[in-house]
């Protein structure tokens, strides 16, 4: 990457995290929400002990929520607000209007990209000092590393994904309930707020096709304190990575700059 890009990409970054931050209605969604989430339901089961998924032994409902509210944080920082701001730019006129800039499209979305990870992971330490401080929740400790790569690359994945999706959203008012809704989806389908509930096995078999389910159980490794091992879910984060290109291939192939109705 050369110079001259480094600093428009740094730029464009310092622009996209304005945007959020002085936005009230994103602030709430990607960063109150979640948070909201886990103090709610790790109060109302504090100190009870379930079913882990995927394992054979009982956890703290409040360590399987911590890891359960930073996937719900990630996909809401990437793949949700992503989502509201890519349709919104497109039907405003933002992104048709870039095209004609010195700007590189590359560089404006690459930007969107960075602002969306930093968040992640900025959102996952709150998270995580949510519930040790208040839940005592065990600290991840060596596992540390493992949660770090996995939110990059549930992030990488939630981001890419974005671009595809937003094509489906036809309207910028409609952007909001229906990233909203399909977030909240995968959520529920994936097992995010059933703690120790086994789902369904015809709802296992959509959730564990969907990148959220293996996010979330690749987080729950590196907080669950039986974990030996530095915590890496290989298998888990294979499955995001596919997602993730998959959804690059997809935004190449279908992605739109053009508001509707004007192609």
């Amino acid at each position: 990457m050369s110079t001259g890009t480094a600093a428009l990409l740094r730029r464009e970054t310092g622009c996209a995290a304005k945007v959020v931050l002085r936005n009230p209605q994103t602030a709430f969604l990607v960063v109150v929400l979640p948070l909201l989430y886990l103090f709610v339901i790790a109060s109302i089961f504090d100190g009870e002990q379930v079913h882990a998924p995927d394992r054979s032994w009982t956890l703290d409902v409040s360590t399987i929520m911590t890891a359960s509210v930073v996937v719900i944080g990630v996909v809401s920082a990437t793949f949700q607000n992503l989502t509201m701001t890519l349709v919104e730019d497109r039907e405003y006129g933002v992104l048709k209007r870039l095209r004609s800039t010195p700007v590189p499209a590359p560089v404006f979305l690459a930007g969107h990209v960075v602002t969306a990870t930093v968040m992640s992971l900025m959102l996952s330490g709150l998270v995580t000092c949510l519930g040790v401080l208040v839940f005592d929740v065990p600290f991840p400790g060596p596992r540390i590393p493992a949660a770090f790569v996995t939110v990059l690359v549930g992030a990488l994945a939630c981001c890419l994904l974005a671009f595809p999706f937003s094509v489906l959203v036809r309207k910028a008012s409609a952007s909001l309930p229906m990233a909203f809704g399909a977030g909240l989806t995968l959520f529920f389908v994936s097992g995010n707020f059933f703690p120790g509930k086994d789902l369904p096995v015809a709802m296992r078999g959509v959730a564990d096709l969907l990148p959220v389910r293996h996010f979330f159980l690749a987080m729950l490794t590196a907080f669950d304190p039986h974990t030996t091992g530095a915590g890496f879910e290989w298998g888990h984060l294979a499955v995001l990575g596919i997602w993730a290109v998959a959804g690059a291939v997809l935004a190449v192939v279908f992605f739109r700059w053009t508001p509707t109705g004007e192609e």
